[in-house]
Protein backbone atom coordinates (compact mmCIF):
# COMPACT_ATOMS: atom_id res chain seq x y z
CA UNK A 1 0.00 0.00 0.00
CA UNK A 2 1.42 3.35 -1.00
CA UNK A 3 1.74 6.12 1.60
CA UNK A 4 -0.75 8.30 -0.35
CA UNK A 5 -3.36 5.55 -0.40
CA UNK A 6 -2.82 4.84 3.30
CA UNK A 7 -3.27 8.54 4.11
CA UNK A 8 -6.47 8.70 2.04
CA UNK A 9 -7.89 5.60 3.73
CA UNK A 10 -6.98 6.96 7.16
CA UNK A 11 -8.74 10.27 6.40
CA UNK A 12 -11.80 8.45 5.07
CA UNK A 13 -12.01 6.32 8.22
CA UNK A 14 -11.79 9.39 10.45
CA UNK A 15 -14.37 11.24 8.34
CA UNK A 16 -16.79 8.33 8.67
CA UNK A 17 -16.30 7.74 12.40
CA UNK A 18 -16.58 11.38 13.51
CA UNK A 19 -20.22 11.81 12.36
CA UNK A 20 -21.24 8.50 13.90
CA UNK A 21 -19.68 9.43 17.25
CA UNK A 22 -21.33 12.85 17.18
CA UNK A 23 -24.76 11.39 16.48
CA UNK A 24 -24.48 8.76 19.17
CA UNK A 25 -23.17 11.29 21.67
CA UNK A 26 -26.19 13.62 21.40
CA UNK A 27 -29.27 13.15 23.62
CA UNK A 28 -32.69 13.10 22.03
CA UNK A 29 -34.22 16.41 23.06
CA UNK A 30 -37.90 15.93 22.38
CA UNK A 31 -40.33 13.17 21.58
CA UNK A 32 -42.14 13.98 18.38
CA UNK A 33 -44.89 12.12 16.61
CA UNK A 34 -43.50 9.71 14.02
CA UNK A 35 -44.45 10.28 10.41
CA UNK A 36 -43.31 13.84 9.99
CA UNK A 37 -40.24 14.29 7.84
CA UNK A 38 -38.36 16.09 10.59
CA UNK A 39 -39.16 13.55 13.33
CA UNK A 40 -36.41 12.09 15.45
CA UNK A 41 -32.79 11.86 14.40
CA UNK A 42 -32.32 11.15 10.68
CA UNK A 43 -29.58 9.80 8.47
CA UNK A 44 -29.34 11.03 4.87
CA UNK A 45 -27.35 9.06 2.27
CA UNK A 46 -26.98 10.21 -1.28
CA UNK A 47 -24.95 10.93 -4.36
CA UNK A 48 -24.02 14.25 -5.87
CA UNK A 49 -22.67 16.04 -8.91
CA UNK A 50 -20.84 19.26 -9.55
CA UNK A 51 -17.99 19.84 -10.11
CA UNK A 52 -17.27 16.06 -10.14
CA UNK A 53 -19.20 13.08 -8.82
CA UNK A 54 -19.48 12.30 -5.15
CA UNK A 55 -21.29 10.94 -2.15
CA UNK A 56 -22.71 12.52 0.97
CA UNK A 57 -23.67 11.12 4.37
CA UNK A 58 -25.51 13.35 6.84
CA UNK A 59 -26.94 13.00 10.30
CA UNK A 60 -29.43 15.38 11.89
CA UNK A 61 -31.09 15.65 15.27
CA UNK A 62 -34.06 17.95 15.95
CA UNK A 63 -33.84 20.83 18.39
CA UNK A 64 -37.12 22.36 19.62
CA UNK A 65 -38.94 20.97 16.57
CA UNK A 66 -37.94 23.79 14.21
CA UNK A 67 -34.12 23.58 14.27
CA UNK A 68 -31.67 20.78 13.49
CA UNK A 69 -28.13 19.98 14.49
CA UNK A 70 -26.21 18.56 11.56
CA UNK A 71 -23.05 16.63 10.81
CA UNK A 72 -22.05 15.69 7.29
CA UNK A 73 -19.29 13.93 5.36
CA UNK A 74 -18.68 14.86 1.72
CA UNK A 75 -16.49 13.16 -0.89
CA UNK A 76 -16.16 14.49 -4.43
CA UNK A 77 -13.92 13.14 -7.20
CA UNK A 78 -13.17 14.95 -10.46
CA UNK A 79 -11.81 12.31 -12.86
CA UNK A 80 -9.13 13.17 -15.40
CA UNK A 81 -10.96 11.29 -18.15
CA UNK A 82 -13.63 14.00 -18.13
CA UNK A 83 -11.08 16.80 -18.37
CA UNK A 84 -10.88 17.26 -14.59
CA UNK A 85 -7.85 17.46 -12.37
CA UNK A 86 -8.01 13.93 -10.96
CA UNK A 87 -8.49 15.20 -7.43
CA UNK A 88 -10.48 13.95 -4.47
CA UNK A 89 -12.08 16.46 -2.13
CA UNK A 90 -13.25 15.20 1.27
CA UNK A 91 -14.83 17.31 3.99
CA UNK A 92 -16.63 16.97 7.27
CA UNK A 93 -18.94 19.67 8.54
CA UNK A 94 -21.02 20.48 11.58
CA UNK A 95 -23.78 23.05 11.76
CA UNK A 96 -27.50 23.51 11.89
CA UNK A 97 -30.58 24.49 9.99
CA UNK A 98 -33.99 26.09 10.35
CA UNK A 99 -36.93 23.98 9.16
CA UNK A 100 -38.91 26.67 7.32
CA UNK A 101 -42.13 24.75 6.72
CA UNK A 102 -42.12 23.45 10.30
CA UNK A 103 -41.89 27.05 11.54
CA UNK A 104 -44.96 27.87 9.42
CA UNK A 105 -46.75 24.78 10.82
CA UNK A 106 -46.05 25.87 14.41
CA UNK A 107 -47.21 29.44 13.74
CA UNK A 108 -50.45 28.17 12.12
CA UNK A 109 -50.91 25.46 14.80
CA UNK A 110 -51.16 22.54 12.36
CA UNK A 111 -49.47 19.17 11.88
CA UNK A 112 -46.53 18.99 9.52
CA UNK A 113 -47.04 17.61 6.05
CA UNK A 114 -44.94 15.34 3.85
CA UNK A 115 -42.64 18.15 2.66
CA UNK A 116 -39.93 19.87 4.68
CA UNK A 117 -37.48 22.60 3.65
CA UNK A 118 -34.32 23.31 5.65
CA UNK A 119 -31.98 26.28 5.27
CA UNK A 120 -28.73 26.07 7.15
CA UNK A 121 -24.98 26.41 7.43
CA UNK A 122 -22.14 23.92 8.01
CA UNK A 123 -18.47 24.52 8.71
CA UNK A 124 -15.54 22.15 8.98
CA UNK A 125 -12.23 20.92 7.55
CA UNK A 126 -11.82 20.09 3.88
CA UNK A 127 -9.02 17.95 2.43
CA UNK A 128 -7.86 18.15 -1.18
CA UNK A 129 -5.91 15.18 -2.54
CA UNK A 130 -4.34 15.52 -5.99
CA UNK A 131 -3.43 12.16 -7.48
CA UNK A 132 -1.54 13.37 -10.53
CA UNK A 133 0.25 16.53 -9.39
CA UNK A 134 2.65 16.59 -6.49
CA UNK A 135 3.96 20.12 -6.23
CA UNK A 136 4.60 22.28 -3.21
CA UNK A 137 1.61 24.37 -4.26
CA UNK A 138 -0.75 21.38 -4.36
CA UNK A 139 0.46 20.19 -0.94
CA UNK A 140 -0.10 23.66 0.53
CA UNK A 141 -3.69 23.57 -0.79
CA UNK A 142 -4.33 20.17 0.82
CA UNK A 143 -6.30 21.60 3.78
CA UNK A 144 -8.86 24.36 3.97
CA UNK A 145 -11.86 25.37 6.03
CA UNK A 146 -15.18 24.57 4.38
CA UNK A 147 -18.19 26.87 4.76
CA UNK A 148 -21.37 25.40 3.25
CA UNK A 149 -24.65 27.36 3.35
CA UNK A 150 -27.29 24.97 2.02
CA UNK A 151 -30.95 24.44 1.29
CA UNK A 152 -32.52 20.97 1.52
CA UNK A 153 -35.98 19.72 0.58
CA UNK A 154 -37.24 16.41 1.98
CA UNK A 155 -40.35 14.65 0.73
CA UNK A 156 -42.13 11.63 2.19
CA UNK A 157 -43.58 9.39 -0.56
CA UNK A 158 -44.92 5.89 -0.02
CA UNK A 159 -43.20 5.32 3.31
CA UNK A 160 -39.82 6.56 2.09
CA UNK A 161 -38.16 9.94 2.48
CA UNK A 162 -36.24 11.42 -0.44
CA UNK A 163 -34.11 14.56 -0.28
CA UNK A 164 -32.42 17.03 -2.59
CA UNK A 165 -29.88 19.55 -1.38
CA UNK A 166 -27.98 22.44 -2.93
CA UNK A 167 -24.87 24.15 -1.57
CA UNK A 168 -21.46 25.44 -2.71
CA UNK A 169 -19.46 22.53 -1.22
CA UNK A 170 -18.67 19.82 -3.79
CA UNK A 171 -20.68 17.88 -4.72
CA UNK A 172 -22.95 20.90 -5.05
CA UNK A 173 -26.18 19.15 -6.01
CA UNK A 174 -26.89 16.21 -3.70
CA UNK A 175 -29.86 13.83 -3.59
CA UNK A 176 -30.76 10.54 -2.00
CA UNK A 177 -32.82 8.81 0.66
CA UNK A 178 -33.25 9.37 4.36
CA UNK A 179 -34.31 7.23 7.29
CA UNK A 180 -35.06 8.00 10.90
CA UNK A 181 -32.98 6.40 13.61
CA UNK A 182 -33.76 5.77 17.24
CA UNK A 183 -30.93 6.78 19.51
CA UNK A 184 -30.41 4.36 22.40
CA UNK A 185 -30.54 7.08 25.10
Amino acid sequence: MTPDLARILQRALVLLLVPLAALLGRPAEAQQRPGRVGSPARVYLGAGVGPGVGVVAEGTTPVLGVLTREIVVYADYVPRVTGGSGRLLTAVGVGGSVRLLRVADVVQNRDGGPLDVDVGLRIGPSFYTAFFEQTAESRSRAFSVMLDPFVRASLRRGGRVFFAELGPQSPSLRAGVSTSIRLPF
